[in-house]
């Protein structure tokens, strides 16, 4: 006859086991949470990224690169010109977003994303370079527009540039706009 001891000793041991796997289940369940978290985080911020960046494309063209028009449309933006006395020479304008990607106007310490547009006005035969085997001559002016949308969370300055965005860009992307012989 089996000892009492015997017995309590093989309880405690499948008791062991049983918590043991209990741990390893949890373990395992809350890194699939914390990924799947991260990913809908993810998947929420390339969405607005790219809500935002069509946003800028469409008024980039309807506004024909103009930069302060575009900068009308948003008063809490920040406008840099490249020529002040002549608004065809392009600029950039920048945005703010908080967490929930609202526009922030006062204070910059709030902001966790970033949108740039930068604005170059070119000559049209460079720019449209690549369509020169269907016969076409460009003339004139072309917009050229660099949009990109930019993860700040955890940098301590705001990026000014494109160029300077670096691994903290959500989403680039490139516009342009024949602007005509006249511009």
């Amino acid at each position: 006859m089996p000892s009492r001891g015997s017995k309590l000793s093989l309880f405690l041991m499948e008791l062991i086991m049983v918590i043991f796997f209990f741990s390893l289940s949890a373990a395992v369940c809350v890194r699939l949470f914390t990924s799947a978290h991260l990913l809908s985080e993810n998947a929420r911020n390339m969405t607005n990224a790219a809500m935002w960046s069509q946003n800028l494309g469409e008024v980039f063209t309807g506004k024909k690169g103009d930069v302060r028009e575009i900068s009308a449309l948003y008063p809490d933006a920040f406008l840099t010109e490249n020529d002040p006395e002549n608004a065809k020479k392009g600029g950039s304008i920048v945005l703010f977003f908080d967490n929930d990607w609202e526009i922030v106007d006062d204070k910059l310490s709030d902001a966790s994303y970033e949108a740039i547009l930068e604005v170059d006005i070119k000559d049209a035969a460079e720019v449209y370079s690549d369509v020169s085997g269907y016969d076409i001559d460009y003339q004139g002016k072309a917009a050229v527009g660099s949009i990109a949308i930019l993860d700040v969370r955890n940098l301590s300055e705001n990026i000014s540039s494109i160029a300077d965005a670096g691994d903290f860009c959500i989403l680039e992307e490139k516009v342009d706009l024949y602007l005509g012989k006249e511009n």
